[in-house]
C-alpha cells in the first residue's frame, strides 16, 4: 500500500509503470530533501499507468515518426487543423501572432500553412519545439475527454492504482486532468491532498469539457513553470476556486520546463507533499 500515488502525463505509451517509478521516485526524493534541508530516503510510492492505452497500431517505416510520439503533419484532417488553430490561438495574443517569424526558421516547413504562423509564434514565446509539445498534450487530453471508452479505461487504471490508504495524489500534465476526474468520480476516497504540476486545466479547451466542482480534499496545490507551454493559461485558481492563492506555486525548471523530473525535484514541490506526509522527511 502506498500513501503517495502519481499519475503520469503524455508520451509514455512506450514505457511502463516500473520504468516511470524509476524516475518519479528519485526526483521526488530530491524535492523532499531540498524541502526538509536534510538527507531523505526515497519515498514508497505507486503510479497509475495508462500510457499503453494510447498505443497506436504498428505503422509502416514511412510513418515511423508517429511511433516516436511525434506529430504526423501529413495525416492531419481539416478538422484536426481547425482544432489546433483554435488551441494555439487561445494561448497567444494578436500581437504575438502578428510578429514575423525569423527568416531562417525552417522547422515547420512541412506543417499545413494555416498552422505555420501560429507554431512559429508559440515557439517564440515558450521556446523551441514548445508548440509541438503543447499540441501533443492537447490532442491526448482531447482524446481522453472525448472518447468515452478510452476515458473509462484510463479511469479504471487510476482506480486500481490508488490504494485505500493513499493520502497524496500527484498529477503531471494530462495526469492532472485524470487525477482530478478520479477524485470527482470517487467522492468516498481517502486522498487528503492533490498536487498538480505542469497542468493544462486552465486551458479553455480543457475547462469547457470538464465539470468544475469542489473536491473532497483538504488541499489542492498546483506547481507551474512560467515557461511551461502546457501551463500557459497561468493561475488555475481563476477557474478552479478550490485552489488557494498561496497554493499556486511557481518554480524554475530551466530548459526542461515541462518535464516531471524537474517539477518533482523542486524543493517547493517537496514542501507541498510534506504538508500532508511530514513523516517522509524522517524516512
Amino acid at each position: 500500500m502506498a500513501k503517495l500515488t502519481g499519475v503520469h502525463g503524455i508520451g509514455m505509451h512506450q514505457r511502463g509503470r516500473h520504468q516511470l517509478l524509476g524516475t518519479w521516485g528519485p526526483a521526488l526524493a530530491d524535492g523532499l530533501e531540498r524541502a526538509a534541508g536534510r538527507r531523505v530516503e526515497q519515498p514508497h510510492m505507486d503510479l497509475a499507468f495508462y500510457g499503453d492505452l494510447y498505443l497506436s497500431a504498428p505503422r509502416s517505416p514511412s510513418k515511423a515518426t508517429a511511433n516516436r510520439g511525434e506529430l504526423d503533419w501529413d495525416s492531419l484532417t481539416d478538422q484536426e487543423i481547425t482544432q489546433m488553430r483554435a488551441w494555439l490561438s487561445d494561448a497567444l495574443t494578436p500581437d504575438q501572432i502578428a510578429a514575423d517569424p525569423p527568416a531562417a526558421e525552417k522547422g515547420y516547413t512541412r506543417v499545413p500553412r494555416p498552422l505555420q504562423t501560429l507554431l512559429y509564434a508559440f515557439d517564440r514565446c515558450f521556446g523551441a519545439a514548445a508548440a509541438v509539445l503543447y499540441v501533443g498534450v492537447l490532442r491526448q487530453v482531447h482524446r481522453y475527454l472525448a472518447d468515452p471508452a478510452l476515458k473509462a479505461a484510463v479511469d479504471g487504471r487510476v482506480r486500481e492504482a490508488v490504494a485505500p490508504d493513499c493520502r497524496v495524489l500527484v498529477g503531471h500534465s494530462l495526469g492532472s486532468v485524470v487525477a482530478y476526474e478520479y477524485l470527482r468520480q470517487n467522492p468516498g476516497h481517502h486522498v487528503e491532498a492533490l498536487i498538480t504540476a505542469g497542468s493544462p486545466l486552465g486551458l479553455r479547451m480543457v475547462r469547457e469539457r470538464m465539470a468544475v466542482q469542489e473536491l473532497a480534499l483538504g488541499q489542492w496545490a498546483t506547481v507551474r513553470d512560467l515557461r511551461d507551454p502546457v501551463a500557459c493559461a497561468g493561475r488555475l485558481g481563476k477557474w478552479w476556486p478550490q485552489i488557494a492563492a498561496q497554493d499556486e506555486v511557481v518554480v524554475d525548471n530551466g530548459a526542461d520546463a515541462h518535464t516531471v523530473e524537474r517539477y518533482l525535484s523542486r524543493g517547493l514541490t517537496g514542501a507541498l507533499v510534506l504538508r500532508t506526509l511530514p513523516e517522509l522527511a524522517h524516512g
